[in-house]
């Protein structure tokens, strides 16, 4: 049987950490910016601007109509970018149809790109020079290493390969030696995950598809990672077979209460870096 990790345990350690820096800074804002009215990304406002007040940090919510042109927001961002209240900006997905991420995270100042997306920054982190690394990817990292597994050499697959979560995570995990196999729609398509999840010591999904990863695939004694969130019976699930997989895992995260409840911690702590940065410039 697994070890499920405890979430709650581990965002107090962290969260200890952020106020002992804060201690010494006098003020921060968050300007969390959001295009339409995506439930989704709604809710990771919400839980933004919750942990802004337990930490006492200012918080902006930017919220633009979909239908804004992009000079626009364009020029609204320039605002953002140009404030010297603002610390660091957030600027939470879906996009509107037709917007590019690259022409999106191009608009930040790179000093106040606290997921890492703008191209400068992407590029300091393939050099491994990292200012930013994107708070849902610095969780999974945090994950792994609270699983206490040996990356040197281990089999990782990971399921999806986004910007913000596959993309980082396979340059950080061969960094570290691991051997890892990137599988994404294609491989789906071709019915080929179920092989990679099978053979792998740590399993990293990200897809948000409920019961995408079967829990009889899941090797024994394998680190399982969901970072998925979808909706099944009404109800918030992982990619994972949870209750099947925990039988066969190591280690394993539940959603929700996973990976989801560092991510927001991981934002501020990033924000907490922004600062820091600044006062060399």
């Amino acid at each position: 049987m697994a070890i499920i990790f405890n979430a709650q345990e581990r965002c107090n350690s962290l969260l200890a950490q952020i106020k002992s820096e804060l201690d010494s800074i006098s003020k921060l804002c968050l300007a969390s910016v959001v295009i339409g009215e995506d439930v989704a990304a709604r809710n990771y406002c919400s839980a933004q601007e919750k942990l802004a007040k337990e930490l006492k940090i200012d918080f902006s919510l930017q919220s633009f109509a979909s239908g804004l042109p992009f000079k626009e927001f364009q020029s609204e961002i320039e605002k953002l970018n140009n404030d010297k209240e603002i610390t660091g900006i957030i600027l939470n997905k879906p996009f509107p149809p037709g917007w590019s991420d690259v022409d999106l995270f191009s608009l930040l100042s790179e000093g106040k790109d606290i997921e890492g997306m703008h191209p400068a920054n992407l590029g300091r982190f393939f050099l491994g020079q990292p200012k930013f690394i994107s708070p849902t990817a610095l969780s999974v990292i945090e994950l792994i290493k609270e699983s206490g597994v040996k990356l040197y050499g281990a089999k990782v697959t990971l399921v999806g390969f986004s910007p913000l979560i596959g993309r980082p995570l396979t340059l950080w995990l061969g960094n570290e030696f691991a051997t890892v196999s990137v599988t994404h729609i294609a491989t789906d398509e071709k019915g080929d995950i179920p092989s990679y999840v099978s053979g792998a010591d740590i399993v990293i999904s990200a897809v948000g598809k409920p019961d995408l990863i079967k829990g009889d695939w899941i090797k024994k004694g394998a680190v399982v990672i969901d970072v998925g969130v979808g909706h099944k019976d009404r109800k918030v699930s992982g990619d994972v077979e949870f209750d099947q997989a925990k039988k066969r895992a190591a280690f394993i995260t539940p959603v929700p209460g996973g990976v989801g409840k560092l991510t927001t911690i991981f934002l501020y702590q990033n924000l907490v870096l922004a600062y820091k940065l600044s006062l060399k410039n």
